[in-house]
């Protein structure tokens, strides 16, 4: 290991934010290995910084590790949800009309949501729908190309003619406004 190396890695930070920006390139190779795609290591990259702007853990004493344990952990998280996301797809039946007047339905297998979690969902989508329309309105399209439309962070880029850096910051904004928004009303519960 180099002396710039060393020196970096026992540098003190002051948030774990400033450790995923000063080690940004290195999470991205490093998640990109993992994933083999470049799109969704961004987006597991900027995932990590807004978990790590948004946590209340006290600065570990390997900061550089913890961040790179997180994003290791986001990058199982999405294995884990590919996963289980193509096996219920796998599971469904291909053929939803049965020849057979008395075959079984298999509308049961579907979870109903209870009316306490639609009337909570409802109100969660209206809290982030006023966050999003108090936006700026740059960051707003911004975040609404990129989970509205679910483009990738490099589309939205060509496509605003602005930089990757810029459509992250912008995205991160937002999300971290939804967030504190959405904690603040969990805590006045």
């Amino acid at each position: 290991m180099d002396l710039q190396r060393v020196y970096m890695t026992r540098r003190r930070f002051t948030s774990l934010a400033q450790v995923v920006e000063e080690y940004y390139d290195e999470l991205l190779t490093f998640v990109v290995r993992r994933t083999g795609s470049r799109p969704l290591a961004e987006e597991i990259v900027h995932e990590t910084w807004i978990r790590a702007c948004i946590t209340t853990v006290v600065m570990p004493g390997n900061p550089r590790a913890y961040v790179y344990r997180m994003a290791s952990n986001l990058v199982v998280d999405h294995h884990r949800s590919h996963s289980v996301r193509k096996h219920v797809e796998l599971s469904q039946p291909q053929d939803y009309e049965s020849t057979e007047p008395d075959a079984p339905s298999h509308s049961h297998d579907l979870a109903v949501p209870s009316h306490e979690d639609m009337v909570s969902a409802r109100q969660e989508l209206a809290l982030i729908s006023d966050v999003v329309a108090r936006l700026p309105q740059k960051c707003r399209q911004v975040f609404l190309m990129y989970r509205g439309q679910e483009l990738s962070m490099s589309e939205i880029a060509e496509t605003l003619d602005i930089s990757i850096r810029t459509v992250e910051n912008h995205v991160a904004r937002a999300m971290v406004e939804c967030r504190r928004c959405l904690q603040d009303a969990r805590r006045d519960l």
